[in-house]
């Protein structure tokens, strides 16, 4: 059985809540495949894979603010927008809060196996990375284009996994999964009215996501049992606002045991109908 985590910046906090719904109904995974924020969130939960872990993972997802991560600074944001650098923001805070927390130092070393998606910059493929340190992977996963600089592994450049498969079904049946429970974080500004031109390229890149998540389900779910969990229903938050979160964790919590509650049969007719298609053959490149 396998966890499917995607991304998706502050509302990975949304995961948290579904996470210790899953383990508290005993659900446990034998592998987690994450992609950026969800590539951290599946690499705690593989080295402390129980609900006292996730506690521990809810607490320091609460105590983050926005400065820990986009820690904005005018100087290195112009250097960024005149061409002296490739991003905008480093990564010195997510490199530190990661270092403090991750609980083993490469990615073979975790209780469960687990399976870290990056974007290789030059072709565009997913990097399915499976061994090695793990901070590099984790920042290599969740380097948002721009924002972040690219973490080069081996020979290769690489940036955030949502670049190519923001949930990485894909990746977790190349893996070998059977059984796969996907925790998206849901994107709650789908339903709100766009008011300026930022709401609008949001909810256009919510769209995609949304879109790639279904056209995943349905030409996957011959190859395994996909059970997507629901998302949060509530105000829209930003990916970058991280006050809302024992919010968001609470309201995925509640969902997760509701779903849960329910025979599977229901659960599975409650989720989001997807388009029959058909999918070129995995092009991942396994690390």
């Amino acid at each position: 059985m396998a966890f499917v985590l995607s991304g998706g910046g502050s509302l990975g906090a949304i995961q948290v809540g579904m996470l210790q719904a899953l383990l508290e109904e005993g659900i446990k995974p034998d592998m987690l495949v994450g992609t950026s924020a969800g590539a951290v969130n599946a690499a705690w939960v593989a080295g402390l894979p129980h609900c006292d872990g996730v506690k521990d993972l809810a607490g320091i997802w609460c105590g983050l603010r926005r400065q820990d991560i986009f820690p904005l600074s005018p100087w290195a944001g112009a250097r960024g927008l005149i061409g002296r650098t490739n991003h905008v923001i480093p990564n010195f805070g997510l490199r530190a809060l990661i270092e403090r927390h991750i609980p083993y130092e490469r990615l073979e070393d975790a209780e469960i196996p687990v399976h870290v998606v990056a974007t290789d910059l030059k072709t565009g493929h997913a990097v399915i990375l499976s061994s090695g340190p793990a901070v590099p992977a984790l920042l290599a996963s969740t380097a948002i284009p721009g924002v972040f600089p690219p973490v080069t592994i081996g020979r290769r450049e690489l940036v955030d996994g949502g670049v190519a498969d923001m949930t990485p079904i894909a990746a977790a049946i190349e893996q070998g999964a059977t059984q796969i429970y996907v925790l998206p974080i849901g994107y709650s500004w789908l339903q709100q009215e766009r008011s300026n031109a930022i709401g609008m390229a949001l909810q256009a890149l919510a769209r995609v996501v949304e879109q790639r998540l279904h056209i995943e389900v349905a030409a996957y779910g011959h190859s395994a049992d996909i059970r997507v969990l629901p998302t949060v229903d509530g105000p829209a938050v930003s990916p970058a606002d991280f006050s809302r979160t024992p919010e968001l964790i609470s309201r995925a919590y509640r969902g997760t045991k509701r779903y849960l509650s329910r025979p599977p049969a229901e659960a599975k007719e409650k989720e989001a109908p997807a388009p029959v298609v058909e999918l070129a053959p995995l092009s991942a490149q396994v690390a």
